[in-house]
């Protein structure tokens, strides 16, 4: 909520003197509650932990596509800091303070006129002398400016100025509201523009590839193909395997994913690296379920991995894919007959795990976020544009930073699962 607000404070008044105080408020309140979750990780478990919720979504699926859309929205605050520093003009703002404000001049005469064209657009770079009245009489003062169109003599331009006070000079520009924004006004309709694209490109590439996708959306395709196969089986044990996969390059990659062991099968069910093997296993070992899968072609080398799903009292659900090694002969099972859901219908609801608040699991990475926040923090101090730069930068990547090294501390904490080579 404190970035969210930050971004409403910019867009409301961009241009305002270092430091931002009211921006360092929002970024302040951002820490408290990132100090907040650190101080709740070190008092360990909560009262709740170890045990197992549902979710009418695959939640896995879901995540990830939020994750990047988050990854896009983070662009706005970010850029509006670096907008907002930048955008001050102490000239603009000596102005204001002698009760100047924004005014129609003539042009009286264009000394230079250069058309900048850009990739989609172009605009005019002009130079020229424009009559200003002030209290103490006219005066023909020289200005540059940009304008979307050619400017001529006796043509109308806008001019931000303080007539009892010549010697402060005239801000000039052929669009009233960039001057409006340097006295203290709302931001650019081009930038409430740009704001708003990424804002909806953001929640648009969210709903496509995160959405709220049912537990069951994974088989629906394959169930109206009648490309399906069923068998009813007993949950063994839920742990952890190294996981090696190779790409169309050659190479290999090991992870450790979570494992569901079927009891008299030589199959694994390989799910998603942020269930918890600890309290699945707790919810699921030694219950009866029925597993659908996809067939997969019979003559395909290799070991085999296709999507499956185990489907547990006819309510609950956990995706995955089916690991069929090579010298393990692919399961028959019985086909499920073409239909638009699975036979326990479209109610089923994910297994969702939550684990306890663990320090070396979290915390890391809530550090990164909140170096992220004091690198804003300081562009809104003032520290010149270069840094302001640097420092903009250095925030965004945090972000990624910090998703990876949870990732890492994921993986580190799955590989404490596995059995001791010795």
């Amino acid at each position: 909520m404190g970035v969210l607000a930050a971004v409403v404070r910019v867009l409301l008044r961009p241009s305002a003197a270092l430091p931002r105080w009211d921006l360092l408020a929002c970024l302040a309140l951002t820490v408290v509650a990132l100090v907040g979750a650190l101080r709740c990780l070190r008092r360990g478990s909560t009262p709740q932990a170890g045990r197992a919720g549902t979710h009418r979504c695959w939640w896995p699926d879901r995540n990830d596509g939020w994750i990047v859309a988050g990854a896009w929205a983070a662009i706005i605050p970010v850029g509006l800091f670096f907008y907002a520093a930048l955008s001050f003009s102490p000239e603009a703002a000596r102005i204001v303070d002698a009760k100047g404000g924004v005014q129609a001049v003539s042009v009286q005469k264009v000394l230079s006129s250069e058309y900048v064209r850009k990739k989609h657009s172009g605009h005019y770079e002009v130079a020229a002398q424009v009559s200003v009245p002030f209290e103490a009489g006219t005066r023909t003062e020289r200005v540059e400016f940009t304008s979307d169109g050619q400017v001529e003599r006796g043509d109308k331009v806008w001019a931000l100025y303080a007539p009892s006070s010549a010697k402060l000079g005239v801000l000039a520009d052929g669009d009233r509201e960039v001057l409006e924004e340097k006295t203290g006004g709302s931001a650019q309709w081009g930038v409430v523009a740009i704001v708003l694209f990424v804002a909806v490109c953001s929640l648009l590439w969210g709903l496509s590839f995160g959405g709220f996708p049912r537990a069951s959306r994974g088989l629906r395709r394959p169930l109206k193909k009648g490309a399906c196969r069923s068998l009813p089986v007993t949950v063994k044990s839920v742990g952890v395997v190294m996981d090696s996969t190779t790409n169309t390059k050659g190479v290999t990659t090991s992870r450790p994913k979570p494992r569901v062991q079927l009891d008299g099968h030589e199959w694994d069910l390989l799910l998603d690296p942020v269930i918890d093997p600890s309290h699945l296993s707790q919810e699921i070992k030694g219950l009866e379920a029925k597993l659908y899968w996809v067939k997969s072609a019979a003559n395909r080398p290799g070991p085999k991995r296709v999507r499956a799903m185990l489907v547990l009292d006819g309510q609950r659900c956990v995706q995955g894919v089916l690991r069929v090694s090579a010298e393990s002969e692919c399961p028959e099972g019985d086909p499920v007959p073409a239909a638009e859901s699975l036979p326990e219908g479209d109610g089923l609801r994910a297994i969702r795990t939550y684990p306890a608040w663990d320090p070396e699991l979290h915390s890391e990475g809530l550090w990164w976020l909140v170096a992220g926040v004091v690198a804003l923090g300081a562009v809104a101090f003032g520290v010149g544009r270069w840094a302001t730069f640097i420092l903009c930068v250095a925030a965004y990547g945090f972000l990624f930073i910090a998703r990876m090294v949870m990732k890492d501390s994921r993986t580190r904490y799955l590989k404490g699962f596995l059995p001791d080579p010795g």
